[in-house]
């Protein structure tokens, strides 16, 4: 039976709040340096904030030791919300090295460079094993 956790609610909360700053930002795209970039910014919110909402929502079926549980669920969170600041940092300043397709045409100096390579680098990382965790801590619904 699926059940309301605390960690849960925080997921939900979480994605939902997410939601509405992807929202927000869907209406801004215009306004944008990179337009295309913005447009990518605002589907990485509202996408990854619905799958927040859904772990959060299924969190009482993750198996995971507690310290694993926790960084499992704010890690993801950090990890979506770095991946979307990354690219909204990039769509106002043309930074484009790291993400190559939604940033044709546009360039950005070498220290707007760097930080979307950080931003995206940890925020693709950490989702990564987040995720992968999370998989792990539901194995135990095929048995």
């Amino acid at each position: 039976m699926i059940e309301l956790t605390q960690i849960g609610a925080h997921l939900i909360f979480i994605g939902i709040a997410f939601f509405l700053v992807g929202l927000i930002q869907g209406a801004l795209i215009p306004a944008a340096k990179n337009s295309r970039m913005a447009l990518s910014g605002h589907l990485t919110a509202v996408q990854c904030a619905m799958a927040l909402a859904i772990f959060g929502i299924i969190w009482s079926l993750v198996e995971l030791p507690y310290y694993l549980e926790v960084f499992a669920a704010y890690g993801s969170a950090l990890g979506f919300i770095l991946i979307w600041i990354g690219i909204t940092f990039a769509s106002l300043t043309g930074a484009s090295k790291a993400l190559p397709i939604a940033g044709a045409g546009f360039s950005a100096n070498v220290s707007a460079e760097i930080m979307l390579k950080v931003l995206v680098g940890i925020g693709s990382l950490l989702s990564l094993i987040t995720c992968a965790l999370l998989v792990f801590g539901l194995l135990s619904l095929l048995s």
